[in-house]
């Protein structure tokens, strides 16, 4: 019968505590949760979200890990290794949340790594890595911690608003340093390998019937602004022949976007996820419409294809429709493929336990996104309920938060063995 604290089976595996893992995911929960509709709001820098912070820091001091706050904010906890030359073995994820977001989130990952750290304490293990804990700032807000550590902040980023104030100021507020924050960059070759886990956002775990994702990389993602241009007038008096109409070409376009990811398959999706008009009254027809696209796929190749098939076929439709369409870049971000070193510790992992597992593509970006730049990656996910997120209805079973635990902390064991 398992004791208090992390235990080793029979067979030598070593199993986290499961009570204290839960224990800590159900308090965190509760910092920024609101009590009508069970939503979590620990926005970035908001008052919930440095009360997290706080809380935090306290759990990794008192699990013995030594404390800094780095120029863009991220907290890092570290546990010294028997070999103080090596770079260090990483685990991070986020404690902020979207509004109304749920309590796995980004919490589960960290929760998880704390879970780790008192288990290598109960179990008496020695790392010959530093082992590095953080907690990323703003992740939901476009990745800016974790940006931070690969030198790509800007003065847009820091002029970013949060509750009326810039990035700026909630830095001056921490006692940070805005115009320090190039000091937050993290070298390559400092860090022996970033690992992370997070819920997996989606579905396919669960309809298969699997415990653990081995994320093999995070999807290539762009993003569009597609502005169709026409002729306003009236919509009671203009006879249909003799419309320029924008809505009804962005209309054609809409789907298509739909049709052209459907023909191609495999892991690509696209969303157009806002629509705006002008001037947007009801007896008018549009001078403008505009749209955005959404477009991923692990496959920078297959992204390529699917934007040039949309480009001519957004043209024929502005030609066929007699009106003008233009397309301007929001975001382009590469994939980030999973070292294989780090997965083949993972897939090994998950082995080793018996859990069920499967390689599959991150359609969401993280933070582990950014690290990948610099250093050596690896994920899992673990199963959501439904499919859930950023609700308060998302839900991840403890045990199969624990399972992803395991995992972890026995990959973080290989990993410490294998890497030279």
């Amino acid at each position: 019968m398992q004791t208090r604290g992390a235990y080793r089976t029979p067979d030598g595996l070593p199993h986290v505590d499961r009570a204290r893992l839960e224990s800590t995911l159900l308090t965190l929960g509760e910092i920024g949760r609101n009590p009508e509709t069970g939503g979590i709001n620990r926005t970035a820098f908001s008052v919930a979200d440095l009360e997290a912070r706080r809380w935090f820091i306290s759990k990794l001091e008192a699990a013995g890990l030594t404390i800094r706050i780095d120029p863009i904010a991220n907290i890092i906890g570290t546990l010294p290794g028997t070999d103080p030359g090596k770079p260090s073995l990483v685990i991070g994820s986020h404690l902020d949340s979207v509004p109304e977001g749920g309590r796995f989130d980004g919490a589960l990952g960290l929760m998880i790594a704390l879970e780790l750290v008192h288990a290598i304490s109960d179990l008496d293990i020695s790392l010959r890595h530093p082992l590095e804990i953080v907690s990323f700032s703003d992740e939901e807000g476009g990745l800016v911690g974790s940006r931070g550590w690969i030198g790509m902040l800007n003065d847009d980023d820091l002029n970013r608003q949060y509750g009326g104030r810039t990035l700026r100021q909630v830095l001056r507020e921490m006692d940070l340093d805005p115009d320090d924050i190039d000091r937050a960059r993290r070298a390559e070759g400092e860090i022996a390998a970033y690992l992370e886990v997070h819920i997996e956002q989606g579905r396919v775990l669960e309809r298969e019937g699997l415990q653990i994702g081995v994320v093999e990389g995070i999807v290539a993602l762009d993003e569009y602004e597609i502005t169709v241009t026409g002729v306003a007038n009236h919509a009671g008096t203009t006879r249909m022949a003799d419309r320029r109409d924008p809505m009804a070409a962005a209309a054609r376009m809409i789907t298509g976007v739909r049709e052209e990811v459907l023909r191609l398959g495999g892991n690509l999706v696209g969303t157009v996820g806002r629509l705006e008009t002008e001037p947007g009254a009801p007896n008018v027809i549009p001078s403008v419409v505009r749209f955005t696209i959404d477009i991923r796929d692990p496959s920078r190749l297959v992204l390529g294809r699917a934007l040039s098939n949309l480009h001519e076929h957004f043209d024929t439709i502005a030609r066929e429709e007699d009106v003008e369409v233009a397309w301007r870049t929001l975001a382009q971000i590469p994939p980030a493929p999973a070292d294989q070193t780090v997965m083949q510790a993972l897939l090994d992992a998950a082995a080793r336990y018996g859990y069920r597992h499967k390689v599959m593509p991150s359609g969401a970006g993280h933070d582990a996104q950014s690290v990948a730049a610099i250093a050596p990656m690896g994920m899992i996910f673990a199963p959501s309920v439904g499919g859930l997120s950023h609700t308060p209805a998302e839900f991840t079973r403890i045990e199969d938060a624990v399972a992803s635990a395991d995992v972890l902390l026995q990959a973080l064991l290989l990993l410490d063995e294998r890497l030279p």
